[in-house]
């Protein structure tokens, strides 16, 4: 996962043309490797930031929450880094920048800049335990340390525009070190490897406009050694933005958080691009919103949690859905579509069903081993996109469906389930005993009342 600072969509997209606040169009960058990765990938259109700064992008990024900040990651499997350590991912970062304390505390290893500086770069490892029988290995801890070290000869040129590109070039070169380290000692295992890289948007607000498309350029040049390895290996690679770069006019300085920057497109824009086996090349049209982005990634990765409070939609690029069934103790579930059954298994209480036809009416039938009642035995679920479905004890109020409540974009939706209890007339007895009884007290109130007044 490659977040490029500052990074914005009108300056790299074909479709798309960068305005000044004046008026006056802005010069794009000139590219080589980002349209030839593009073809490969899906491409998403207008991806808009609701918050047009450092920490407010990546927060929403890895939380799917518009309104995330850095104490909001830190809460309770709030972000994609506490699904995918449930699901046996290591998680390791690069991060120039967007190395907020939330976001570092989240990684088992995170190579950070302590002073987010071009001119004074301090690399620092941290370490976090998180994965309890996956650890990061020794070898690449020691490795990492060396790559910190090497940081400072990247950012040593007289020349400005070296210092930039150099910033940049030690964060994918040093990205580049920890798949070929992951791929040839560890490749069983999974992780996600985020790396953010700085100098755009140093560029942008120090190097103005011509400054600002050169950085890109420069960078655009170091990519391709990343993408080709994440190829060669079966591994996805996705390029973001936390926000873009505005500015207000040609030759100027930019910016993107202050109220004269953040209502443009140009800061609210970012790309997203994403190359994986099973996603198709593509450009997706449509207005999406950061908060899709990590539903969306963790679809590509076969996940179909969700980060706690994620208020995003995944944007479905593989073709299939995924269902992930919970039950409240061991059991057993089996998959129908059309009357037919797909699949059945057993003995736990988490299900994952990979690889289904999006679009399509299932039903999900569930008991328990131990005997007990659920409140539904039976659900019937239409999939667009990834969904949760869990199955309660009768009597415990605990049966739900995840995600209901994230209203659809055109094409694209969460699972809608309906109980075969949720009717009126579906509901157990007692319920309708209930409501017979306080129509009879409140008739007979109504009586007494009128024959009082009567007496009056």
């Amino acid at each position: 996962m490659l977040i490029v600072d500052g990074l914005s969509a009108p300056f790299i997209y074909p479709e798309l043309t960068p305005h000044a606040l004046d008026g006056t169009n802005l010069e794009k960058a000139r590219l080589e490797n980002i349209p030839e990765i593009s073809k490969k990938s899906a491409r998403v259109l207008e991806l808009r930031a609701p918050q047009t700064f450092t920490e407010g992008g990546h927060s929403v990024l890895v939380t799917g929450n518009p309104d995330a900040d850095s104490e909001f990651i830190s809460f309770k499997d709030a972000n994609i880094f506490d699904v995918l350590h449930d699901e046996g991912y290591l998680c390791i970062a690069v991060m120039e920048k967007g190395d907020s304390w939330s976001i570092c505390a989240e990684q088992d290893a995170v190579l950070r800049d302590e002073n987010n500086s071009v001119k004074n770069m301090k690399i620092v490892l941290e370490q976090n335990e998180h994965s309890g029988d996956y650890t990061v290995p020794s070898g690449l801890l020691q490795l990492m340390e060396e790559e910190a070290g090497k940081a400072p000869g990247y950012v040593t040129s007289k020349e400005t525009r070296e210092r930039y590109n150099g910033y940049n070039r030690w964060g994918i070169e040093t990205a580049c070190t920890v798949v070929e380290y992951m791929e040839k000692n560890r490749p069983g295992q999974k992780y996600l490897l985020t790396v953010n890289v700085g100098a755009v948007d140093m560029s942008g607000h120090y190097r103005g406009n011509y400054g600002y498309i050169d950085c890109i350029e420069s960078l655009d040049s170091e990519l391709l050694p990343l993408y080709t390895l994440c190829e060669k290996n079966n591994l996805a690679f996705v390029l973001t933005a936390d926000h873009g770069m505005a500015f207000s006019a040609d030759d100027s300085k930019g910016g993107h958080q202050s109220e004269k920057y953040s209502g443009s497109d140009e800061a609210q824009l970012v790309p997203l691009i994403i190359y994986a086996q099973d996603v198709e090349s593509r450009i997706i049209r449509g207005e999406f919103r950061q908060e899709d982005f990590a539903p969306t990634l963790l679809g590509i990765l076969d996940i179909p949690e969700r980060p706690r409070f994620a208020k995003g939609e995944q944007i479905l690029l593989t073709g299939h859905v995924n269902i992930k069934v919970t039950l409240p103790e061991k059991g057993t579930v089996e998959l129908r579509k059309d009357g037919k059954i797909l699949e059945t298994a057993g003995n736990d209480d988490r299900f994952v069903f990979l690889g289904l036809e999006s679009d399509k009416s299932y039903t999900i039938r569930a008991e328990l081993d131990s005997g007990k009642s659920l409140e539904a035995k039976e659900k019937e679920v239409f999939l667009e996109t990834d969904s949760v479905i869990s199955f309660g004890e009768e009597g415990t109020g605990k049966e739900k469906s995840e995600y209901p409540s994230v209203e659809s974009k055109e094409g694209i939706s969460s699972a809608g389930v309906l109980g075969e209890e949720n009717s009126l007339f579906g509901r157990k007895s007692s319920y309708l005993i209930g409501y017979l009884l306080i129509g009879i007290i409140n008739l007979a109130g109504f009586f007494i009342i009128m024959k009082i007044l009567k007496k009056g």
